[in-house]
C-alpha cells in the first residue's frame, strides 16, 4: 500500500500542470514540434502509470477517499492538456483550493533620508546607469537593493563621469562605490566641492589664497573655536585611511575645535577630489562640515639648501606644510595643535592645564609650574625621547650666532625642549616656530642625516623663539617597551589601573564606548600613536597589526584600498589576546602590544563601518571581517622570548 502511495505522489508531481509564462510558451518552429511529439509519448506512459496506481488503490477505501478527488482533478487536467496540445500547446492552470496568499512587498532598505536634491531611482532596483546626463545623475540615488549584489549599490549617490568621458562600463553614471573601486580616473563630481579637472595645483593655490582673504574679511574672530587641530600628509591614496581614522575618532569622542588637513603634493585633480571627498564624508557622519578644511600645499620632499643634490627626505613636508598653511591661510583660532597623521583619539584632548584635575595629569620628569593655559611663550606638549643631543649641533650656523638657541643649558633643554606632538601653542607663536622649523632643517641635513632631524629642527626653533614648553607624559601612548613609567602606560597596566580589557570586551576604550568612565578617577591617554608594529604572541600563533602593511597588498583583497566598498573589514582579535600573555615584568611589552592591537583594530573597524555606510550605502559594502596581516614574527628572541609564550589552557604564570 505504501509503495502505491509513493508512486501516486510521484505521478502527481510529474503531472502537475506547467505554470503560465514558462519556457514552453516561448517554443517555436521545429523546437515546438519536437516538444509536442515528446509530450504525446510522455502522456501515454503517464496514463498507463496512473491506471496502475488506481488499480493498486482500489482495495483501500480510506486511501481512495483521501486521494480520489486529487487524482481525478489531475487526470482531468492532463487529459484536457493532451487533447489541446495537438492544436495549440497552452498549459491549463490548476484551480486553487484556497485563495492565494498575499505576497508582502519586501521591506525597503534605505540607508538614510535622501540628501537634499537627490531622490532614489524608480522603479526599485534601478541603477545609476539609467540616468541620461550628469544633471540627472547628480540628482539620483541608486535603488539596487536586491539585484547586482551583494554587496548591493542601493542607497549610494550616483556619480557622473568627468566632462565628456564615459566610465569603463560605457555608462555616463555609476554608483559611488563602483566608481571608487573600478574607475576613479574618470570620476566627475556633484555639488559645490567639485574639483575642476582642468585646474593645476598652482591654480588651486592661487584660488585658495583669494578665498582665505574673502572668508576672513567676513568672519568674526569671536565665532571661531578656541582650538585649531592641524596635521600634514602627502597625497598617497593608499594612506588616506589614516587621516580618515584620525578625523573620525576625534569626532567620535567629542573633540572640540576646528580641523585642518594640510595635504601636500596633490598634483592631479583626481587626488584633490579624493582627499576632499574623504574628509567631507567623515564630516557628514557627524554633521560637522563647517569644522573641517583641506589646505593644499606644494610638494616639498627635497631642498636645494641641504646640499644633498636632491636627496629625498619626506619629513620636509611637515615643516613646510605647516608654514605654508599659516602663511597663506592663517586661522582665527587662538590656539593651534600639531598632530601626526597616525594619531587615534581615545578621548578629547585638554590643553588648558589650569582647568585639568591633577589626577588626570602625568608630568614630565622636569616639569614645574605647569598649571597654566596655553599662553604666548608657554606651549604645552607631549614628552618625547629625543634627548638633548641637538645641543652638540652647529647651533651658531643653524640658528644664528647670537640666537637664544645657542645659550640653552642642558637643564633647560631637558625641562622645556624634549617635546613632540601633540604640541599646543598660540597661533601667533606657531607662525614664529614654523619659520625656523622650515629654515633650520635643510641646514641641519648638510651634516646630520638621522630620520628625526625634522623634530630636532623644531626643538631648535622653539629654543630660538624661547617657547618654554610645559611637558607631560600622559597625552599619548605609543612605545611598546617595558618601561613602566613611559608615556601614559601607568594608567593602562600600572598597579592602580582598573580599565576594561578592550580585547575581552570587544570594543575600544574611548569616550564614546564608555561615557560613564570618570576620566579623573580612571584616566587614560587621549591619543594612541600607532607608529610601530604590534606583534603579540597568541599561544602557538603569532598575531600582528601594522600600519605599514595596510593598502600595500598584505591585508587587502587584490591589493585594493581599505576604504573601497568591496574590501572587507578587519577580523576581530581573539577575546583572550591579553589574557594569553604571560603576566610578568619581562613580558610586559607583549601585553602592551596585545592591548594596542585590540584598541587600534576595533577603532579601525568602527571607522570603516561608519565611513562605508556613508560612502557606499548601508547595504553597499563588504561586511565580512576577514582582513588581517599575516607574516612571520621578528626572529629576535628579544622581541619574542620563548618565556613569554603561554601554552593553550595554561594558568596564569607567576614572575
Amino acid at each position: 500500500m505504501f509503495a502505491a502511495v509513493a508512486i501516486l505522489l510521484v505521478v502527481l508531481v510529474v503531472m502537475r500542470p506547467q505554470a503560465p509564462g514558462s519556457s514552453s510558451d516561448e517554443d517555436s518552429g521545429g523546437q515546438l514540434e519536437r516538444t509536442m511529439n515528446n509530450l504525446r509519448l510522455q502522456l501515454k506512459r503517464r496514463d498507463t502509470q496512473t491506471s496502475a496506481v488506481i488499480e493498486a488503490l482500489k482495495g483501500d477505501k480510506a486511501i481512495e477517499n483521501t486521494f480520489n478527488e486529487d487524482v481525478t482533478a489531475h487526470l482531468e487536467a492532463v487529459r484536457i492538456r493532451s487533447s489541446a496540445s495537438a492544436a495549440e500547446f497552452k498549459p491549463v492552470p490548476e484551480a486553487p483550493s484556497s485563495p492565494p496568499k498575499k505576497v508582502e512587498k519586501p521591506e525597503e532598505k534605505k540607508m538614510k533620508p535622501a540628501p537634499p536634491g537627490r531622490k532614489e531611482l524608480l522603479p526599485r532596483n534601478t541603477g545609476c546607469y539609467a540616468t541620461k546626463n550628469a544633471e540627472e545623475c547628480c540628482a539620483a540615488i541608486d535603488s539596487r537593493y536586491e539585484v547586482h549584489g551583494p554587496p548591493f549599490f542601493g542607497g549610494q549617490n550616483c556619480i557622473p563621469a568627468i566632462g565628456d568621458a564615459k566610465f569603463k562600463s560605457g555608462n555616463k553614471c555609476e554608483a559611488e562605490s563602483w566608481v571608487n573601486t573600478n574607475d576613479i580616473e574618470n570620476s566627475g563630481c556633484c555639488g559645490p566641492n567639485c574639483v575642476d579637472p582642468t585646474e593645476t595645483l598652482d591654480d588651486v593655490l592661487a584660488k585658495q589664497k583669494v578665498l582665505h582673504t574673502d572668508k576672513h574679511a567676513k568672519m568674526d574672530p569671536d565665532d571661531a573655536h578656541d582650538l585649531r587641530i592641524m596635521w600634514v600628509t602627502d597625497c598617497q591614496l593608499q594612506l588616506e585611511w589614516s587621516s580618515v581614522l584620525l578625523l573620525h575618532s576625534a569626532f567620535k569622542v567629542g573633540q572640540p575645535g576646528d580641523f585642518t588637513r594640510i595635504a601636500t603634493g596633490c598634483e592631479s585633480a583626481r587626488m584633490r577630489q579624493f582627499v576632499i571627498d574623504s574628509m567631507a564624508s567623515v564630516a557628514k557622519i557627524f554633521n560637522a562640515e563647517d569644522r573641517v578644511v583641506v589646505h593644499f600645499a606644494p610638494k616639498h620632499v627635497t631642498d636645494e639648501r641641504d646640499n644633498t643634490n636632491g636627496e629625498v627626505y619626506t619629513p620636509y613636508s611637515k615643516a613646510f606644510g605647516v608654514q605654508h598653511y599659516l602663511e597663506n591661510d592663517k586661522p582665527q583660532n587662538r590656539v593651534g595643535v600639531i598632530l601626526d597623521p597616525d594619531f587615534l583619539f581615545n578621548r578629547p584632548l585638554e590643553y588648558r592645564m589650569d582647568r585639568v584635575d591633577p589626577r588626570a595629569v602625568i608630568r614630565g620628569q622636569h616639569t614645574k609650574d605647569w598649571q597654566h593655559d596655553v599662553e604666548p611663550g608657554r606651549p604645552v606638549g607631549q614628552q618625547y625621547g629625543l634627548g638633548i643631543g641637538w645641543l652638540n649641533y652647529e647651533l651658531g650656523e643653524i640658528c644664528g650666532k647670537d640666537s637664544p638657541c645657542t645659550k640653552v643649558s642642558p637643564k633647560d633643554a631637558w625641562r622645556y625642549f624634549t617635546m613632540g606632538p601633540p604640541i599646543f601653542m598660540t597661533i601667533d607663536d606657531w607662525i614664529k616656530i614654523a619659520n625656523g622649523w622650515h629654515d633650520y632643517l635643510p641646514i641641519i641635513r648638510r651634516k646630520h642625516k638621522d630620520w628625526m632631524e625634522e623634530m630636532r629642527s623644531y626643538q631648535m626653533s622653539a629654543a630660538h623663539n624661547q617657547q618654554k614648553t610645559s611637558i607631560f607624559r600622559h597625552f599619548q601612548i605609543s612605545d611598546k617597551s617595558r618601561n613602566p613609567t613611559d608615556e601614559g602606560w601607568e594608567w593602562i597596566d600600572g598597579p592602580n589601573a582598573h580599565l576594561p580589557d578592550p580585547c575581552r570586551e570587544g570594543k575600544a576604550i574611548n569616550a564614546h564606548n564608555y561615557p560613564d568612565i570618570d576620566t579623573n578617577e580612571q584616566p587614560y591617554s587621549p591619543i594612541l600613536h600607532y607608529c610601530q608594529a604590534y606583534e603579540p604572541e597568541y599561544y602557538d600563533k603569532h598575531y600582528v597589526w601594522s600600519k605599514y602593511q595596510i593598502n600595500f597588498g598584505i591585508a587587502q583583497v587584490n591589493s585594493g584600498n581599505l576604504l573601497d566598498c568591496d574590501q572587507p573589514l578587519y577580523e576581530d582579535p581573539p577575546r583572550d589576546l591579553i589574557e594569553a600573555q604571560v603576566d610578568t615584568p619581562s613580558c610586559l611589552h607583549e601585553r602592551r602590544q596585545a592591548w594596542m592591537l585590540c584598541q587600534v583594530q576595533y577603532s579601525l573597524n568602527d571607522m570603516l563601518v561608519d565611513f562605508k555606510t556613508q560612502k557606499c550605502g548601508k547595504e553597499g559594502y563588504n561586511k565580512a571581517r576577514t582582513a588581517k596581516h599575516n607574516f612571520p614574527p621578528r626572529p629576535g628572541k628579544h622581541d619574542h622570548p620563548d618565556s613569554c609564550r603561554k601554552k593553550r589552557g595554561e594558568q596564569k604564570m607567576r614572575g
